[in-house]
């Protein structure tokens, strides 16, 4: 992911609530430089258009949200390393948004070099 969020190449998806088990995982994964746990309430699933060395194309990408901060403020917990066409990375983004409703995201996109596109 580029250093710097350019929200004009961003194409956002409604949030989608975490379940519990998922914000259990999260608290493990996201600990601030003071040891706290951050607590998030939603999923910002979204598709990112990146040109860089090894094309052109979309990425798929999740970020935790929390309330009363922006989403940038944290790494995103996914996204896909090489870009993709539209229609890749909206049916990647349709896949994790059933995984997130079944509180299942964090087990099986937790993984930030995650490319199985056959599973799609």
């Amino acid at each position: 992911m580029g250093q710097f969020l350019n929200l004009e190449r961003f194409f956002q998806r409604p949030d989608v609530p975490i379940g519990q088990r998922d914000k259990e995982q999260l608290s493990d994964i996201y600990i601030g430089n003071d040891g706290k746990r951050h607590t998030f309430v939603n999923w910002l699933i979204a598709l990112m258009w990146e040109e860089d060395e090894f094309g052109a194309g979309w990425k798929t990408v999740v970020y935790p949200v929390a309330k009363g901060r922006v989403f940038w403020l944290v790494p995103p917990l996914f996204y896909t390393t090489f870009p993709s066409t539209f229609d890749k990375a909206w049916r990647l983004s349709e896949a994790i948004k059933a995984s997130s409703r079944n509180d299942e995201l964090t087990e099986k996109y937790v993984h930030p070099y995650w490319d199985d596109w056959a599973k799609i």
